[in-house]
């Protein structure tokens, strides 16, 4: 074909491109349609119409017109790049990328092709070679924002996460404003657990985009792991007024207010959380926990029965309901639970630790010293199990023993006045006449155990944050 069309061609064509430019798709489809009834091996004509089909979305139609665009040009870079992006869409990624590598020899410097060939190796689960891809891009093209922003993501799948943050860092140099750059770079820094870092980029996220939920509530998880739980309340609650139906939000809002004492509050968080996720495990146990922390341990039993059924390998939750029963002074069922958490986790310290107080009030002072062992092979620096089994010790009569149990406990903790007192009231009884000998009067001995139920606070190996790393292509 002439490379001069007919006049009528021509104004077809021209009407076209003006429509495509307009966005009036389907009114330029039409007037290409009229070029090739003309001129069917008008090659750029096809090329053109598959731009106005992709931009509809039909992805099929278009490779189909870029395919004629090929056929009557096989050396035409832009219609084989075209033809790779529609490919894209329609998840043929391998297919796209021989397009794209088409597109290459017959164009090397085409640095659109570079990044497009990237996304499509990306997709395909090829981080490396997606990288040099992307690299290649910025070799023709420095100042492309997308491309580090891009790079920047494989980075951080390949663990490269410092060199991520680099990448962003070009991204936004050459766009100031671009707020998926400034998003995955809080992520990053927050994996990387620097968060005062991660929170300056978050509230430049928020600069750019109000918005953005998932920006307000990943500001609430880095603001919660700087302790500054008021704060993370407000992120989360700004997550909440855009997007009410953010499960994971009113989960990590019912932590926060947990960490702050406010306990009846929390519950109402973790309340909101299931009723959008009834299934959600976490906010069943952390709902436990903080009525346990009120004192409520029949009915955190009947949470906890809950946990168990959603997950019956869930030892914490075995461990937290030997802690109701504990409190409520049942301490065979207490005992019954420990023992359960600890066919689960054979060395849960704090569930041996349990069970040996449990198994000392219930008189049964052995076992307890069994327990306390137990502990104490596993670390021999808890002092408090010294302690106690120095007590089960002095109630079995054992009193030279009980010493040197209260002595281990006063090296590691020089200060426990319980430790010196008894050890004082076990060294009398070495010292008193057998007829005088007696056992103490224990009841009331047994320390207070360390914090032994925690809530399921949000990190990295917990509920995730919400969307990090957002894959805008473009």
């Amino acid at each position: 074909m002439s490379l001069l069309l007919a006049s009528e061609a021509n104004f077809f064509l021209q009407q076209g491109l003006q429509l495509n430019q307009a966005g009036a798709f389907d009114d330029a489809i039409s007037s290409f349609d009229r070029v090739l009834q003309l001129h069917p091996d008008a090659y750029y004509t096809w090329y053109f119409r598959g731009i106005a089909l992709a931009e509809l979305g039909r992805y099929n139609d278009a490779v189909l017109s870029f395919n004629h665009a090929i056929d009557l040009y096989p050396d035409y870079p832009e219609a084989l790049n075209s033809r790779g992006m529609a490919l894209f869409n329609l998840g043929s990624y391998e297919a796209a990328i021989v397009s794209y590598d088409r597109a290459i020899q017959v164009k090397p410097d085409f640095h659109q092709v570079w990044y497009n060939r990237g996304n499509a190796l990306n997709k395909s689960g090829c981080y490396e070679a997606a990288l040099i891809s992307y690299d290649k891009s910025l070799e023709l093209e420095p100042d492309y924002a997308k491309a580090w922003y891009n790079r920047g993501i494989m980075l951080g799948k390949l663990g490269r996460h410092e060199e991520a943050v680099d990448s962003y860092d070009q991204a936004i140099h050459f766009r100031p404003h671009y707020s998926n750059a400034w998003y995955n770079r809080a992520n990053t820094l927050n994996q990387l657990r620097q968060y005062d870092d991660a929170l300056a980029s978050y509230e430049r996220v928020l600069m750019i985009k109000p918005d953005w939920y998932a920006a307000w509530y990943n500001r609430g998880i880095v603001l919660q792991k700087l302790g500054r739980h008021e704060e993370a309340i407000f992120s989360y609650n700004k997550a909440l007024e855009i997007n009410s139906t953010l499960y994971e939000a009113w989960y990590n809002r019912g932590n926060a207010l947990d960490a702050l004492g406010a306990y009846e509050e929390a519950i109402a968080s973790y309340r909101g959380a299931l009723e959008l996720k009834p299934n959600l495990r976490e906010a069943w146990y952390n709902w436990s926990v903080a009525l346990l922390k009120l004192g409520s341990y029949q009915e955190a039993i009947g949470r906890l029965d809950r946990v168990i059924d959603l997950n019956p390998n869930f030892a914490k939750a075995w461990y937290s309901r030997g802690a109701a029963y504990r409190r409520l002074g049942l301490f065979d069922a207490a005992i019954a639970s420990y023992d359960r958490a600890l066919q689960i986790q054979p060395d849960f310290i704090e569930a041996w630790y349990c069970k040996g107080l449990s198994q000392a009030h219930a008189g049964q002072n052995q076992m307890a010293i069994t327990s306390y062992d137990r502990v104490l092979k596993l670390n021999p620096n808890f002092h408090l199990a010294w302690y106690n089994r120095g007590v089960c010790l002095s109630a079995l009569g054992h009193y030279a023993a009980a010493v040197e149990s209260y002595n281990q406990a006063l090296n590691l903790d020089p200060n426990f006045p319980e430790a010196k007192q008894h050890r004082e009231l076990a060294l009398q009884q070495i010292q008193a006449e057998p007829a005088e000998l007696r056992a103490l009067p224990v009841d009331e001995w047994f320390a207070e155990e360390r914090q032994e139920i925690e809530p399921m606070i949000p990190s990295s190996s917990g509920v995730n944050p919400l969307y990090p790393y957002p894959q805008n292509h473009g």
